[in-house]
């Protein structure tokens, strides 16, 4: 079995980190100038390390903010990402969790998620927040590793939510296997549609579905 350590990004890593980026996000992957700023508003971006490679990371800012509080919650990807860390910490904002496509379907996600876990119970956080994509909304495009193929009926839910504002249910929300994936591991809470949150992810349409896991129910 392939000997996997877990560790915080240092700097000598961020050239690894932008390749492990590429590899799984592509177009969409983090610059180095972009991982380099997050550093100094600071982000922690825990990696995963086998042999001489970053095989996948979880990135997330201690953030002062109440994800409930859906006024207040960033509008698009870009100033959630940039967000600078603020106390008291009560939640944990993720908005990356990459893995290599030579490691998915493998447990490296899960791994990864029990890593966010522990740092939010080390730092007596209350929230762990995600942003989740959504592939089954149009499908994986040309240019992405996803292997999603789109799903009509999960467009209309999410095209509904957005036009309606009313929450679908949330066995029709985990139609999509991402989602599906993050409510089985984490049990979390879906807790609103971000509609044109990432608009270059044609996957997803746009849409984001921040969910939210309490740590302290």
């Amino acid at each position: 079995m392939t000997a996997v350590t877990f560790r915080h990004l240092a700097e000598a890593d961020i050239p690894l980190m932008v390749a492990m980026e590429t590899a799984a996000w592509g177009a969409l992957g983090a610059s180095e100038e972009t991982i380099r700023r997050r550093l100094l508003l600071g982000h922690v971006m825990v990696v995963a390390m086998v042999e001489n490679a970053i095989a996948g990371a979880i990135c997330f800012v201690e953030t002062s903010q109440d994800p409930r509080q859906t006024e207040n919650f960033p509008r698009t990807f870009a100033a959630y990402c940039s967000l600078a860390r603020s106390e008291p910490a009560r939640s944990l904002y993720v908005y990356n969790l990459g893995v290599r496509p030579e490691f998915r379907g493998t447990d490296m996600a899960r791994r990864l998620l029990s890593q966010l876990i522990d740092h939010g119970r080390q730092v007596g956080v209350r929230w762990l927040v995600g942003d989740g994509r959504c592939p089954s909304y149009a499908g994986a495009q040309d240019d992405f590793p996803d292997k999603v193929r789109p799903d009509p009926a999960f467009r209309q839910i999410i095209d509904d939510w957005h036009r309606t504002g009313v929450m679908p249910s949330v066995k029709s929300i985990t139609k999509d296997p991402l989602l599906r994936f993050y409510r089985r591991v984490l049990h979390c809470e879906f807790l609103h549609l971000a509609p044109n949150f990432l608009p270059e992810d044609l996957s997803s349409g746009g849409f984001r579905v921040i969910f939210a896991v309490d740590l302290d129910p």
